[in-house]
């Protein structure tokens, strides 16, 4: 119990702190909430005032301890619980998200907005059970709106649940006739045929002059109908206007990323430490697959986690997470030379037991667990040093084939460089040389996998994968469209098939409208003349 001189003493360090904030003086703020933490520990406004400065002063460890500190006093309160969760997902804590988001005072609330934002972020952190109950109370409260189905849809979409997808994408429609992300998402659900489609629909979106985030979306879902039905023409014309639309929408500095691809060919494997903190620490071991986007990584993780020994984790931001928190500092970017710099004054064994700390827990009891982030590519030497028993495959493809598939498909933030045949050229080439390095320094740690070999004897190119994991081989692992399961990348419709070679060479569709970017990859030595 608080008393009163305590109490008089707790609101008079809030004012100063507040007074000072007001005056923008961040560390007399920070002096005063910091004394008012050591008389009331449990003071939430102070420990997230805390957090507030710590981000922006850019101490990444404090702001997350800080928040830490609040989880730890058992909050109640469905508002600061929601708050919370996202911060800390952000921070790279997800078990302590997602234990937030499954408080029962965020549903006793009763408030469909608070309950929609919470049903977002569980789809986020790939919690689609909680995620569907949550969705199922916002309708029961309101009914379904355009927000509810189209979250609901992406939840489909990622079971394989495609036709209730598309129907559900309707249904969404109806409501709300220019919800761009639905178009988007239904041209994706199946193949589109020449005489079923929404091209006309499409057209006349676009033609009425929608937003840039709106035109991006609209141009990439006409262009994947434009390409499903044969009219390549008209397809690359609006695939251009959709990558201008999305390129226009991102701060992405080609020098930046120059700058941080340097750095990382400092790192050497020559004499670096290879141990972890605990190197026979009880642990699952992870599967790292790693590359380009869209050359197959998604297709590997699905015959891998057809093993009863694999647990198929996702697309998992642990790594670079814990390496911006190696590196005590914040970035907006998982290619960021400043973080890849800091982190290297902490230990490899510190950034592997964090790592295995945060992610161990998806694995679900298994011996293995896959992590398919592509752009973990950029860290190989670092995944190598921190954990040792780490395996990791890299996905290779045709360049041209690769640099398409990017080209062609929208992404979020995560591959800014994709939007531009220039930019997505001179990425390629970055990639290559990185990849070529971490061969050079860590020899035998990094199995590269054909995607072409792949699909064309799915049996011997998985037995050498398998074996370089230390699995044994089952024949039952090649047949993918048996193994249900979420997918949660952009590749969610294509892995319900079985294997095949139609995405091979898929890039001669376009050979004409490509000739630029064949020419630069043949300049830069990535293509025979």
């Amino acid at each position: 119990m608080i008393g009163t001189e305590q109490a008089g003493r707790l609101a008079s360090l809030w004012e100063r702190a507040e007074q000072h904030l007001a005056a923008k003086n961040p560390d007399a703020a920070r002096a005063a909430l910091e004394a008012l933490v050591v008389l009331d520990a449990g003071h939430v406004m102070a420990r997230l005032r805390l957090s507030t400065l710590a981000t922006t002063q850019g101490r990444y460890r404090e702001s997350l301890a800080q928040l830490m500190a609040i989880v730890a006093t058992g909050p109640e309160d469905p508002y600061l619980l929601a708050m919370l969760a996202g911060m800390l997902h952000r921070l790279g804590e997800a078990a302590a998200a997602i234990n937030c988001l499954g408080h029962a005072g965020i549903r006793a609330a009763g408030d469909r907005a608070l309950l929609m934002e919470v049903a977002q972020l569980a789809s986020q952190l790939e919690q689609a059970d909680l995620a569907n109950s949550l969705l199922d109370e916002v309708e029961r409260l309101g009914g379904a709106d355009p927000a509810s189905l189209y979250s609901r849809a992406t939840l489909q979409l990622f079971d394989g649940k495609l036709d209730a997808a598309g129907q559900t994408l309707e249904s969404c429609l109806a409501l709300a006739p220019r919800h761009a992300q639905a178009h988007w998402a239904l041209s994706r659900v199946r193949r589109q045929g020449k005489d079923a489609n929404h091209i006309h629909r499409l057209q006349s979106l676009l033609g009425q002059g929608p937003d840039p985030t709106s035109a991006a979306y609209l141009g990439f879902a006409l262009f994947k109908e434009l390409d499903d039905t044969g009219r390549t023409d008209e397809a690359w014309r609006a695939l251009e206007a959709g990558c201008r639309a999305k390129r226009q929408q991102l701060n992405y500095r080609a020098e930046d990323e120059r700058a941080a691809f340097e750095f990382l060919h400092t790192v050497q494997g020559a004499n670096a430490p290879v141990q972890s903190g605990t190197p026979d620490r009880d642990a699952p071991t992870p599967i790292f697959i790693v590359g380009m986007p869209r050359t197959g990584t998604t297709l590997l993780e699905r015959i891998l986690g057809r093993h009863p020994d694999v647990e198929n984790a996702g697309e998992l931001d642990d790594f670079p997470l814990q390496l911006r928190w190696c590196a005590n500092r914040f970035s907006r970017s998982f290619l960021d030379a400043g973080v890849l710099a800091a982190a290297q004054s902490e230990s490899p064994a510190v950034l592997g037991d964090r790592y295995l700390d945060h992610a161990s827990w998806r694995a679900r009891g298994k011996a293995f667990f896959t992590d398919k982030m592509p752009p973990n590519f950029l860290h190989v030497g670092l995944i190598a040093r921190a954990l040792p028993r780490a395996r990791i495959l890299h996905m290779t493809r045709h360049p041209m084939d690769t640099c398409f598939s990017n080209l062609k498909e929208l992404f979020t933030e995560a591959y800014p460089y994709s939007y531009d045949l220039g930019e997505l050229a001179a990425h390629y080439g970055r990639y290559r040389r990185l990849m070529s390095h971490w061969h050079d320094q860590f020899p035998g740690r990094v199995l590269d996998v054909s995607y072409e070999g792949l699909v064309a004897d799915p049996v011997a190119a998985s037995q050498r994968v398998f074996a370089h994991c230390g699995l044994q081989w089952l024949p039952e692992c090649v047949e993918i469209e048996t193994g249900g399961g979420r997918v949660t990348t952009a590749s969610s419709v294509q892995v319900r098939e079985p294997i095949h070679r139609r995405a091979v060479d898929g890039w001669r569709r376009y050979e004409t409208q490509l000739r630029p970017l064949k020419e630069m990859l043949m300049r830069d030595g990535w293509l025979e003349p």
